[in-house]
């Protein structure tokens, strides 16, 4: 028997030898320290510096009025500090195939609200992709990855994680199946993708039931080191189908950008401009509340939403770097009435930061952002200033 094993591996490598695969492992690992001016939100409703999205009312706590001491915590000034932004990947390729598998440390599951890794912090995965190299201009992939309707991916900030989101940036991770053709400057991508997200504690929802997935297409032309681009996302979610259901009707979800990025030696401009509905559905990371049903199993209707973020990129000798940056997104104003007390109508978002590459793969940097925020009901602003201050070596 040991025999016959033996030969089989013999035979195995023979045809597909070691050295024929290919394996290389990367990284960053970002250590930080982090400030606020008053209470700042990562994504969800509580004072969190994980990720910071938007500024946080100050006169609501748990959903209600905040007691004295409640608005205290709200308006006090905090610091803390942080590695949850670090990750790596496995990259893979053999032949004509290659594969990427990539994990951060992030407490999604908790909302985004433990600073530190000693508070629960666990891998999360971001990409897990296979790509198909079928021939010069035609590639195919399926897996998780960059949403092909995520246009421009970066808002250029430090906050890696936070990145722009709810503030003019859209475009998250996603489970896509398609292929890429690139003919000369024009790049063309379409793909099957889940219409939203699929975190459910009941099993199958409404963004999985019915027989039809989403829809994403890419297209950019790239001339002169710039590039110009369109993308977009179309699906339904079925809410009829859903057991609780009572009344309404299913809801489209949908996303259209425009975006480019423009080189001039050491300076470059980026830039993107969205507008849809149902963006936190297809988990695209938009201002908007989801739709859903509500208490008595109606489809409360999805709100329609648009925004834009650009900045600007200086590299005014080797080893430095200067980035400002600004966003803006908000509910349409046909929505705006149907807004709760913390629900966010419009979110804004500028920053400016600085980089110094210090030795090979290690940068220094430092970045101030301000968040001016509106919720709903009321319209009432709130705002505060985040400073971050660290060092990104990247492996």
């Amino acid at each position: 028997m040991y025999k016959r094993i033996a030969a089989s591996c013999a035979l195995v490598f023979a045809v597909n030898p070691v050295n024929a695969y290919e394996f290389s492992f990367h990284g960053m690992i970002k250590a930080e320290a982090l400030a606020s001016t008053q209470g700042v939100a990562s994504f969800g409703g509580v004072y969190s510096q994980v990720a910071p999205t938007h500024a946080l009312r100050t006169d609501v706590y748990g959903g209600g009025p905040a007691t004295e001491q409640q608005q205290n915590y709200l308006d006090s000034q905090s610091t803390s500090f942080q590695i949850s932004q670090s990750r790596f990947s496995l990259n893979m390729s053999h032949q004509k195939i290659r594969g990427v598998l990539e994990l951060d440390f992030i407490d999604g599951e908790d909302g985004f609200t433990n600073q530190t890794a000693l508070q629960a912090q666990e891998p999360r995965l971001r990409l897990a992709t296979l790509y198909y190299d079928y021939s010069d201009n035609l590639t195919i992939f399926g897996g998780q990855k960059w949403s092909t309707a995520s246009g421009i991916k970066s808002s250029g900030s430090y906050n890696w994680v936070g990145n722009g989101y709810r503030a003019g940036n859209t475009g998250f991770l996603a489970m896509e199946v398609g292929a890429t053709y690139k003919a000369d400057n024009l790049t063309l991508t379409g793909a099957l993708t889940g219409k939203g997200r699929n975190n459910s504690a009941g099993g199958v929802n409404a963004n999985e039931l019915g027989s039809m997935p989403g829809i994403a297409v890419d297209a950019n032309y790239s001339f002169s080191g710039h590039k110009v681009g369109f993308a977009a996302h179309f699906a339904e979610i079925n809410y009829e189908d859903e057991p609780g259901f009572t009344g309404g009707s299913n809801q489209d979800a949908n996303l259209f950008k425009v975006y480019t990025t423009l080189n001039f030696g050491a300076v470059s401009l980026n830039a993107e401009y969205y507008t849809g509905e149902a963006l936190n559905n297809q988990n695209a990371l938009g201002i908007a509340p989801a739709a859903g049903l509500n208490g008595a199993g109606e489809v409360n209707e999805s709100f329609g939403e648009s925004g834009y973020f650009a900045f600007a990129s200086w590299t005014p000798s080797a080893g430095h770097n200067v980035k400002v940056g600004y966003g803006s997104a908000s509910v349409d104003s046909g929505d705006r009435d149907r807004l709760g007390l913390t629900a966010l109508h419009e979110n804004t978002t500028a920053y400016i930061n600085y980089g110094y590459q210090a030795a090979e793969g290690l940068t220094t940097f430092v970045q101030l952002t301000h968040f001016d925020t509106e919720y709903g009901a009321d319209f009432d602003s709130f705002t505060t200033v985040v400073g971050r201050a660290g060092v990104v070596f990247k492996f």
